[in-house]
């Protein structure tokens, strides 16, 4: 899921206009801490993972511990997307 961390790195830099090297955007980060992503930028954040990758992002799931880092973003969305495969198929039919 490499994939993700990559994209959102890349959605910081263009997107939300950080103005330093994308290189300084590790894996871990504290993007919330650091005030890289304010509480706007989190919110664009979150619109842009549910319209690029088709996820639901819940409001109670906005939190450091999911969206706080690279590393935590990419292991929230791969959590997503399992949930989202399991759900459809459960409710597949026979």
């Amino acid at each position: 899921m490499r994939n993700t961390a990559e994209q959102v790195r890349k959605f910081i830099v263009e997107d939300l206009g950080w103005g330093g090297s994308p290189s300084e955007l590790t894996d871990n980060l504290p993007l919330i801490e650091k005030g890289i992503l304010d509480s706007l930028g989190l919110l664009s954040l979150v619109t842009h993972l549910e319209n690029s990758l088709g996820i639901q992002v819940d409001d109670r799931d906005i939190v450091p511990e999911n969206l706080g880092t690279l590393r935590t973003i990419d292991q929230y969305v791969a959590r997503k997307l399992e949930e989202a495969r399991s759900q459809k198929a459960a409710s597949a039919p026979m």
